[in-house]
């Protein structure tokens, strides 16, 4: 299982930098960062919106709340996303937890943090998911990132 970990952190790790770009990219008016990885995966990726990406798995429950930012990246049973929720004054991490259980995905790990933050691994049979919740000025979010077991076996 150590090798499964692994794997799902580097594929955590790439789409998390992939999220990261709208950031990177608010101090001008175009995304030199989207080009660049246009360029990487050969057009296989959806940067930015405030919509759940298509194709998002019906399998992972999302937390209601107002989408903040969506990406998918990849094609076919290698595709992953990134959404990030604003969740609301409460924190979401318990209601997440009860809603992955009960959509049958297993806790890999967890940490919790000061405030109701803190960041949950599931698993399933086809997906993995980090879920990283944050307290913010305006309230809670919850960040899914989302990857198939295929693509990290």
């Amino acid at each position: 299982m150590l090798s499964a970990r692994h794997s799902v952190s580097a594929s955590v790790a790439l789409v998390l930098a992939l999220a990261a770009t709208p950031a990177l990219a608010g101090c001008s008016g175009e995304n030199p960062i989207g080009g660049i990885v246009e360029q990487a995966t050969g057009g296989n990726v959806s940067l930015g919106g405030t919509e759940i990406p298509e194709g998002f798995p019906s399998a992972v429950p999302l937390h209601d709340g107002e989408v903040q930012f969506g990406i998918a990246a990849g094609e076919g049973d290698s595709r992953g996303y990134n959404v990030t929720i604003m969740t609301g004054a409460q924190s979401p991490l318990d209601a997440i937890e009860a809603a992955f259980a009960d959509a049958g995905f297993e806790s890999q790990v967890q940490a919790s943090g000061a405030d109701g933050a803190g960041t949950v691994i599931f698993s399933s049979d086809a997906w993995n998911v980090a879920v990283i919740v944050a307290s913010t000025d305006d309230g809670y979010t919850a960040n899914y990132t989302v990857a198939p077991v295929s693509a990290t076996n």
